[in-house]
């Protein structure tokens, strides 16, 4: 296991008490320490410092085996690492694509061409409308932010607004911010927060930022250092990583870390106080070397650089072609659903291979190329892959199908008559809404929606091909509001069968949609046979959605056998 994922582990060991029981008894040194590693960062080292008293430091990390964390620290350093250990990312959460996207980054590398899959689209596929990831930590919004800011992604767009908001909602009245919603403040996830906000273009005399600079200068020891948690039973003792943290954060705000004084110390001065001959950095006064000091040499070569996070900002290159949302569907039912950009359909199935990290394959015959294969479902007999764009057939093959901008791809494992080969049943139900456009000056918008209508509607979820009575019209929705829909999932077979959703079409409802107060990429249920349950749907419209008019898409509930 690597620094950076043991650090991750051990990190949530600050979480409330409410998730404490997920991990073991733990001290306090690893406690403090491991709070930090997932907060990982980057910063540059000028070439005063690389040449003179800090080249030990680059020595000690060149001689270890390397982690997105070193590799960040020796490209700000001017070294060239090798990212060898870069190139194969598994990735089932969030938080482990943020630190090897900031170290590709950090070395110049596009983290959606250099590693065999887009991380970029991999890592927006977590947004769930509202958060990036675990919608119980804070810890992987920040990152995540820091990590698509650096690989050049807009500000403007809706994703990386939702987590910059998402982000200030979570700030502690103490001015601070916590790993994990809801839980305690620390020095570490403040210093991540203060740096992502700050290269997210939020001004540094903004309200939020200046509580959040006061909480860093209420917590400063009277040694000139920092501790993770000034309020720890644990001990709140200075120690190298918190030091370079606040450096950081200070830096991005632009203040000089050395005006901090405290006595004769401030926490340039302490952080440089606990480097060794050696080169590295011990944690705290007094300790020793261990597996986790190479990880915070990282942190301390980069705060002593002279810049802040990101360690560089990449300009990346538009993707050419037209905006689409791409499902997958084989013999088991959904294996993907992402948003992208390309010009054909097989493009499409390119981008969920990515995003959702599935295998396909491409057959060439006298006939042209076809796929044959998609995650290990290969065809045979009179069964296939089939694609539909916007629900037809087309009739060529999927290198040869321009996309539109808006479409909806679905690649599905088939028989040759176009009907679906597949266990699960597949129930699409329309869906529409009206979002009203602006109030004039003085004037006002009419809001229908959320005002106690709703739809009683029958969705067969396991019938003969899946049924469904009517559609669902959220009517017309103002910004600010939320619209509202109930509609009775039922299963007209006779065995139990577990429900889960999709949503395709028109972003509005792929970006805000939720079902039972979850979002729709969260919904499941189990239905026995012959049962009925009921779903709550809502759609928040946020206040600032810059789009008007009609709107339109589907809901598709997926209903799975479920094992006996």
């Amino acid at each position: 296991m690597s620094a950076m994922k043991y650090a991750d582990t051990q990190r949530h060991r600050h979480l409330p008490d409410k998730h404490k029981h997920m991990f073991s008894y733990f001290s306090k040194r690893i406690a403090a320490f491991a709070a930090v590693a997932l907060l990982s960062a980057a910063v540059i080292i000028p070439a005063s410092r690389l040449l003179g008293e800090d080249s030990p430091s680059v020595a000690y990390l060149k001689s270890k085996p390397l982690s997105p964390w070193s590799i960040m620290a020796l490209a700000a350093a001017g070294e060239h690492p090798i990212l060898d250990s870069l190139q194969e990312i598994s990735a089932e959460k969030a938080i482990d694509l943020e630190a090897p996207i900031l170290a590709l980054t950090a070395a110049g590398k596009d983290p959606r061409t250099f590693p065999k899959n887009n991380l970029i689209l991999k890592l927006k596929s977590f947004y769930d409308g509202t958060q990036l990831g675990d919608s119980g930590i804070v810890n992987d919004d920040i990152f995540g932010l820091l990590a698509l800011i650096a690989s050049g992604e807009k500000m403007e767009d809706a994703i990386m607004l939702g987590i910059k908001e998402f982000i200030l909602s979570t700030q502690n009245t103490d001015g601070g911010f916590s790993f994990a919603v809801g839980g305690g403040s620390d020095t570490n996830t403040t210093a991540a927060a203060i740096m992502a906000l700050r290269a997210a273009l939020l001004p540094a005399d903004n309200g939020a930022l200046v509580k959040a600079i006061s909480y860093l200068n209420a917590a400063q020891n009277e040694d000139g250092g920092f501790p993770y948690d000034p309020k720890s039973a644990w001990g709140a003792a200075s120690d190298a990583s918190s030091d370079a943290w606040v450096v950081m954060a200070l830096r991005s705000a632009g203040i000089e870390a050395a005006s901090w004084q405290k006595a004769s110390a401030n926490p340039i001065t302490h952080l440089e106080g606990l480097k060794q001959e050696a080169g590295f950095y011990l944690y705290q006064s007094g300790g020793q070397e261990d597996s986790f000091t190479p990880v915070t040499t990282s942190y301390a070569v980069l705060a002593l650089s002279g810049k802040t996070l990101p360690v560089r900002v990449i300009v990346s290159e538009t993707p050419s072609g037209a905006a689409f949302n791409v499902q997958v569907e084989g013999k088991r039912g959904l294996l993907c659903d992402a948003d992208g950009v390309g010009k054909t359909a097989l493009d499409a199935l390119q981008t969920a291979a990515n995003v959702c990290s599935l295998a396909y394959h491409v057959q060439s015959s006298a006939l042209g190329d076809y796929v044959d294969e998609v995650a290990g479902e290969k065809a045979s007999g009179n069964a296939g892959w089939l694609y539909t764009v916007n629900g037809v057939l087309p009739s060529v093959g999927a290198s040869a199908y321009a996309l539109m901008e808006g479409d909806v791809v679905r690649w599905y494992f088939g028989n040759l008559n176009g009907t679906p080969a597949s266990e699960s049943v597949r129930t699409e139900v329309p869906l529409s809404v009206v979002i009203a456009a602006p109030a004039s000056p003085g004037g006002g918008s009419e809001d229908t929606s959320g005002d106690g209508n709703t739809l009683s509607m029958i969705v067969d979820v396991a019938g003969a091909g899946g049924k469904t009575d009517g559609a669902i019209d959220f009517g017309t929705a103002s910004r600010g509001s939320i619209a509202l829909q109930n509609i009775m999932l039922k299963n007209g077979g006779s065995i139990a069968a577990t429900v889960s959703a999709s949503v395709s079409g028109n972003a509005v409802f792929r970006r805000y949609l939720r079902l039972d107060e979850k979002p729709w990429r969260e919904y499941q249920t189990t239905l026995p046979g012959s049962a009925n349950s009921a779903a709550a749907l809502s759609l928040p419209i946020p206040a600032d959605y810059a789009e008007s008019g009609a709107k339109s898409g589907s809901l598709i509930f997926w209903a799975t056998p479920t094992a006996q």
